[in-house]
């Protein structure tokens, strides 16, 4: 599970930033709050959800593109050539100073080991890697396990590199911890799994998310194991019972006629058709004759669905493999209400706080515009973040819990106090008026 997540000179963020999912130690709402115990036997209350909520490029997007640009690198930087450019390095650009800086991260997180890391990386679009450690609580007090300086490896624990102590630098654009992955060490590649298949993230609103997180629900439905067959089914009844209209979903091959390009320079190119098998995704809908049902009709889900339709499949897919995981997957959403109804999105996010559906505490951290999912039935004021900007254009991030107002309890209606601007976070409007000649107008009469 994640502790919290630190930022800096990243986008919009200038200043050093923590994304917290420790627990204040409010008693309410406890399904909300996990109890995770570490290796080491220290005691967590986490969050199992936190929301995001800010005006229009306040920076909220950029929270989590900025975990997602940190998982990428973990990701893919071993293939990095040492002659390119680390393009997700993107320093704050309204500062001469922060651009000649390099952008870092720190995640604080509880591993499927239940071991407590702290990892951490600097890094410049042009130098590459300028820092790199990994620490750990084997007890009460931290412990280095290794730490790099560009090129350099200047520190390693023994315990972890029996058979690895020769190495002493590295490509200065590749991450170690990238490079250890894939080295073909159990422990290394479980460490790193843990960012890449052991967490989620998906911008609702980019353009081929819908395509692409269908593609990965075909996945779960083209498989035969128990534990994908049960998230299908589950898939399958939440549209059935979402008010859509749809009676059934599955999964149809079909045959494909490939037709010749008539517009191909080549003249071979435009004698070639031919036949490709491809799955799609199939919705039914009852035929009604006089009010009773006389038969079903099969519409494709991405030729004929609605939007809304098929990024409920595809998003209710990758949480309940979120939350069908033993080890509980983070998945990071922005945007969640993009294409469905506030009441579809509520059912989803509920599904985090309930310790049913909700074994393995995974964690749900999402972005959104949408005010009626700030219900106090929802939310605790801990889970409840705020972006706005400063005077510079950087980005402030805070938790509702941290204000100093005057009332604030976890039962107080949360949407009504954020859209009166107590929390901040809105978008000034009356800055906007002289767009449309409204401002006011001063007479002598």
């Amino acid at each position: 599970m994640i502790v919290s997540f630190l930022i800096k000179n990243f986008r919009s963020f200038k200043e050093e930033t923590v994304f917290s999912l420790e627990a204040s130690g409010s008693k309410g709402k406890s399904d909300n709050v996990a109890e995770i115990e570490t290796k080491n036997g220290k005691k967590f209350r986490l969050l199992k959800t936190a929301v995001i909520y800010g005006a229009n490029a306040s920076g909220k997007s950029n929270v989590i593109r900025a975990y997602w640009s940190f998982r990428q690198l973990i990701s893919a930087s071993f293939r990095y050539d040492v002659n390119d450019e680390i393009i997700l390095a993107e320093p704050f650009e309204l500062s001469p100073e922060s651009e000649s800086e390099p952008t870092q991260f720190t995640l604080n997180f509880i591993a499927w080991d239940k071991q407590q890391y702290i990892y951490s990386i600097a890094i410049s679009k042009i130098e590459g890697i300028i820092e790199e450690t990994l620490k750990y609580y084997p007890e009460k007090t931290q412990k280095l396990i290794y730490r790099r300086r560009g090129r350099k490896i200047l520190s390693k624990n023994p315990d972890f590199f029996k058979d690895k102590n020769d190495v002493e630098s590295i490509n200065p654009k590749r991450l170690f911890l990238s490079e250890l992955g894939n080295s073909g060490n159990m422990f290394w590649e479980e460490l790193r799994n843990y960012f890449i298949v052991g967490s989620s993230v998906i911008n609702s609103s980019a353009t081929g998310t819908a395509h692409r997180m269908t593609e990965n629900a075909k996945r779960i439905f083209e498989s035969n194991e128990a534990g994908a067959i049960a998230i299908k089914n589950k898939v399958i009844k939440l549209v059935q019972l979402s008010d859509l209209g749809i009676k059934g979903l599955e999964l149809v091959e079909e045959e494909q006629v490939i037709k010749p390009d008539t517009n191909a320079l080549n003249e071979q190119d435009e004698t070639y058709s031919g036949i490709r098998k491809q799955k799609r995704f199939k919705t039914y809908h009852d035929i009604y004759d006089n009010n009773n049902v006389v038969g079903k009709k099969q519409f494709d889900l991405l030729k004929q669905g609605s939007t809304g339709t098929f990024a409920l499949v595809g998003l209710s897919t990758e949480i309940l493999l979120s939350l069908s995981l033993p080890y509980g997957r983070p998945i990071w959403i922005d945007e969640i209400d993009n294409s469905l109804h506030p009441y579809l999105c509520r059912f989803l996010i509920s599904l985090f706080n309930h310790p049913k559906s909700n074994p393995y505490n995974a964690q749900l951290i999402f972005a959104t515009h949408e005010t009626t999912l700030l219900d106090r039935n929802n939310f605790r004021k801990d889970q409840i973040w705020i972006t706005s900007k400063d005077k510079s254009g950087a980005t402030k991030l805070y938790s509702v819990y941290d204000l100093d107002l005057e009332g604030l309890r976890d039962d107080i209606p949360f949407d009504k106090w954020y859209m009166s601007g107590k929390f901040g976070g809105l978008p000034k409007i009356k800055e906007l008026d002289f767009i449309f000649d409204r401002l006011e107008i001063n007479t002598n009469g």
